[in-house]
């Protein structure tokens, strides 16, 4: 794994996390949390996507 990848990885964790606060404020249903997380995983080229809501 190259440094270019962890970094990608660190801010998918991070977005992750960040969506699993809208999630828990009711500003997000479950059906957009999970789309947001399926296109960030594409963008930040991430292969194995383990998610817990």
């Amino acid at each position: 794994m190259t440094a270019e990848q962890d970094k990608k990885n660190a801010a998918f964790y991070y977005s992750v996390n960040m969506l699993r606060l809208l999630l828990r404020a009711k500003l997000l249903t479950e059906a957009e949390y999970r789309k947001i997380v399926k296109l960030s995983a594409e963008y930040y080229g991430c292969e194995k996507i383990v998610v817990d809501g």
